[in-house]
């Protein structure tokens, strides 16, 4: 989820304007994500049709992989770096209320108001002769989309309160450079947590209890979030060092070795390979070493070349949160509407990506109009 500007902002007093233009960069890729979901052919996104035909949709699936091995990642380190300073601020028992309300109300008007429409094409999709009315449907079904990020979010808030409240006082703030074995450090944690964790959920698991989509992900989530909070404490992100993108273009690079060395069996012959094979952990390198090398690159670049304001870009930022809300069920429409066009799936795509973003930031910013939702979203 794009963590909303409240979320995000609500632990420093200044906003950081690069950071405010990279949550936009990586809400639009949230919309891109699931609009190559919807005309792909891995059955990810609820879908009007199929792919008349399935190479010309490989694309899409590659779009698919490549977001998914850092992009929610990312999400989570830049909301665990806004956590600690909203904490201090307010105590740890306020900061959990203020989570409660800002992420707690909107997951919920997510599930109540938007769900129906966003899971309605799975509904239709049943054989109508064993199909139940959409009310029972919508109460034994757990369909939440993307809301799952909040209800992760919230979970990880909530524990971060917790241990502020036992822990007493937060530690002092240190200002130190990020050095690169803190971050080789990192993405080899990352790996070998991913791996160990995916012998018992491995990749292609559906929560369906959580409704998390993507739960061999997890110990990235986690690790990033913490990570997020330990640089609030030591300043990461606004001391990063000036090679910090070339570091990160060079473990990019470097991730697919491990790819090379048999990685890419874990996704092409999963099914003929035990939880625990070595492959796996190749896999899981080349994840985490390019999800860190895209972070870093990203940070680096935003800080650099997208560190301006305009109204335009503060219409982007404010909206953003409430733009991951309703995209789930406006591509749902875009891509309805779309149906009967006649389109290779990667043109449909595009067609879908713009015409969903225009209208996702159209309407998220005719709801903040309304004083009781600016207040939550």
């Amino acid at each position: 989820m794009t963590p909303r500007p409240d979320v995000v902002r609500a632990s420093r007093p200044t906003r950081i304007l690069h950071i405010d233009n990279l949550r936009v960069f990586l809400t639009v890729l949230v919309v891109a994500h699931h609009s190559a979901a919807a005309h792909g052919n891995l059955q990810l996104w609820p879908n009007w049709q199929q792919p008349a035909s399935p190479s010309a949709a490989l694309p899409l699936d590659l779009l698919l992989l490549v977001n998914q091995t850092f992009f929610m990642g990312f999400f989570f380190l830049l909301s665990g770096y806004f956590v600690p300073g909203a904490a201090d601020r307010r105590g740890p028992g306020t900061f959990a209320v203020e989570r409660l309300k800002r992420l707690g109300i909107p997951f919920l008007g997510f599930v109540v108001l938007l769900r129906p429409l966003f899971a309605l094409p799975i509904y239709l999709d049943q054989p109508p002769a064993t199909r139940p009315s959409f009310a029972v449907y919508y109460v034994t079904s757990w369909q939440i989309g993307p809301a799952w990020f909040l209800e992760v979010l919230l979970i990880f808030s909530l524990a971060f309160a917790l241990s502020r409240h036992l822990r007493g006082p937060a530690e002092p703030a240190r200002s130190r450079p990020l050095r690169r074995r803190d971050v080789l450090a990192l993405a080899l944690v990352l790996a070998v947590a991913t791996y160990a964790w995916r012998i018992l959920v491995p990749l292609g698991t559906y929560e369906p209890v959580l409704g998390l989509p993507s739960p061999a992900y997890l110990p990235q989530y986690l690790l990033l979030f913490a990570t997020g909070v330990a640089a609030y404490r030591r300043s990461w992100f606004t001391t990063l060092p000036r090679r910090t993108g070339r570091f990160g273009a060079l473990l990019v690079a470097g991730s697919f070795v491990p790819m090379a060395l048999g990685g890419y069996r874990g996704l092409v012959d999963s099914d003929d390979l035990t939880s625990g094979s070595p492959v796996h952990l190749a896999l899981a390198l080349w994840e985490s070493l390019f999800a860190v090398g895209v972070i870093l690159v990203l940070l680096r670049v935003f800080e650099r070349f997208a560190a301006g304001s305009s109204r335009f870009s503060r219409y982007l930022a404010d909206n953003a949160f409430a733009v991951y809300l309703v995209h789930a069920p406006v591509i749902v429409g875009v891509v309805a509407v779309l149906h009967p066009l006649d389109a290779a799936p990667v043109p449909k795509f595009l067609l879908t990506l713009v015409l969903a973003s225009v209208a996702s930031w159209a309407v998220s910013g005719a709801l903040r109009r309304v004083r009781a939702v600016r207040a939550v979203v």
